[in-house]
């Protein structure tokens, strides 16, 4: 069954004893973690909230290899990507500042499923009213797509065009790998670039061409730049010498429940 209504959501969602909100779904304990993404001034600018997905015997699943597999139903994927949303969401606007951004990543599928489907309990109108209940405001949202690929270009775009007139933002995630391509960011035209890792590690290579155009296609959209995967010094110095905007990586912060964060910024 595919979950559509506040009530059939709220079944599968509790506070644990660290006051956050959790999951449990289909044998599954979903948690959030949120890492933070740096400006120049190495100030927090946002945080992306990331899933942890455990199995009934509490042996953590990467989410990337989950939503990847082929053998889980779509009704199953969409569910524990939404149920995910909702928890990451709700944490936020507990422990949050407020004026930061809040980064969500989306699956194509879900993307679209929010623009065509007509239960409205699924649409981007009450993802904005549940963020506003919440006092958060769009603009201070960004969903990441995620770099699945997604067989109807059309579907894709229209459903972001849809997303963005509510007030979000979006970034294209991972970009250089999988669909996370120049194709896409030139059909969708994101607020926001996030580069993969992997550039890094060419640029690190000698290899500098893949991000130079990386960086080259964000200008000529217009969007701001977040490199991931910053692990040492000198990348952070090599990558802040490109002109890049944003900075994320194990340097800088590791994925932890939200207050955690807090209190070690504090």
């Amino acid at each position: 069954m595919l979950l559509v209504t506040q009530e059939q959501f709220q079944t599968y969602l509790f506070l644990g004893k660290d006051g956050s909100y959790y999951s449990k779904y289909d044998g599954y304990l979903l948690q959030s973690v949120f890492q933070p993404i740096f400006n120049t001034q190495q100030t927090i600018i946002g945080y992306e909230a990331l899933l942890r997905i455990y199995d009934n015997k509490m042996l953590p699943i990467r989410p990337d290899l989950f939503f990847k597999d082929a053998t889980r139903t779509v009704e199953q994927i969409l569910n524990i990507e939404r149920l995910s949303r909702i928890i990451h969401i709700r944490n936020f606007s507990l422990f949050s500042q407020r004026n930061i951004q809040l980064f969500l990543n989306i699956l194509p599928e879900s993307a679209v499923h929010f623009h065509i489907n007509k239960i409205p309990t699924l649409n981007t109108s009450l993802l904005e009213s549940r963020i506003q209940e919440l006092g958060l405001s769009p603009q201070y949202v960004t969903l990441e797509l995620l770099e699945f690929h997604y067989h109807d270009k059309d579907k894709l775009l229209s459903a972001i065009e849809d997303i963005k007139s509510h007030g979000f933002n979006i970034a294209i995630d991972d970009f250089g790998s999988e669909a996370s391509s120049e194709e896409r960011v030139s059909l969708l035209e994101p607020n926001i670039l996030k580069i993969d890792r992997s550039l890094l590690l060419q640029y690190e290579n000698g290899n500098t061409t893949p991000i130079l155009s990386a960086i080259a296609l964000a200008r000529k959209q217009k969007a701001l730049i977040v490199i991931e995967g910053v692990e040492t010094a000198k990348q952070y110095e090599d990558m802040k010498s490109l002109g890049i905007d944003y900075f994320q990586g194990f340097l800088l912060g590791k994925p932890l429940p939200l207050q955690q964060q807090n209190h070690q910024a504090a």
